[in-house]
Formats: structure tokens, C-alpha cells, sequence
């Protein structure tokens, strides 16, 4: 699975806005809080904690919506296609720690 990451501010501001062909996940990080507003395709989100544990997973998340979760240290996204998504429990990074500042 291809992974890129948006760790400045800039590219966390982007996030997936204006790429309506990229393939892949994004981790935001750090990052807790995210929006679809000007979004033209649902998003698959997933909240990471530090210790790359998925806390909380949303499939098919519409435009103009927004989510948060405090404990999130990180946020995986990716435009909705339908194939395997990440739970709640699921672990990424076994053997890091997300930096987060």
C-alpha cells in the first residue's frame, strides 16, 4: 500500500484537496481534527494513536463533513474505493513511534 506523509503545515492544510486520481493513504501527521469540505469523493479515515494503534475508523465519509478524536496523535485518509479498510485495534509502524513534534 502506497503511504505518503503530510507532516508541514501546508501539506496537512492540502491534505487529498485538488488530487482526485491519488492512489494510496495519506497520514497527516501530526493531526487529530480533519474535514471534506471541498472534497468531491467520500474519504476512508482512520485516527492513530502514538503508538500506531487505530482508535477509531469512518468508511465513506461524504463531503462537508468533519471529524476529530483528542487521542489521535495521526490521521490516516484515502479516497473510498471499497477494498479493505483499517479497524479499530489495527496496528501500523509495529516497532515506531509516530513523531508528533
Amino acid at each position: 500500500m502506497k503511504m505518503e506523509i503530510a507532516s508541514t503545515v501546508r501539506a496537512r492544510l492540502r491534505g487529498l484537496l485538488g488530487r482526485s486520481d491519488y492512489e494510496g493513504v495519506l497520514m497527516l501527521v501530526p493531526c487529530h481534527d480533519i474535514h471534506t469540505f471541498g472534497m468531491r469523493r467520500p474519504l476512508d479515515v482512520a485516527f492513530v494513536t502514538r503508538d500506531g494503534t487505530i482508535i477509531e475508523s469512518h468508511r465513506n465519509v461524504p463531503p462537508r463533513r468533519r471529524l476529530h478524536n483528542r487521542q489521535a496523535a495521526a490521521t490516516l485518509e484515502r479516497f473510498s474505493d471499497g477494498s479493505w479498510w483499517f479497524r479499530p485495534g489495527d496496528r501500523i509502524g509495529k516497532d515506531e513511534k509516530l513523531s508528533v513534534g
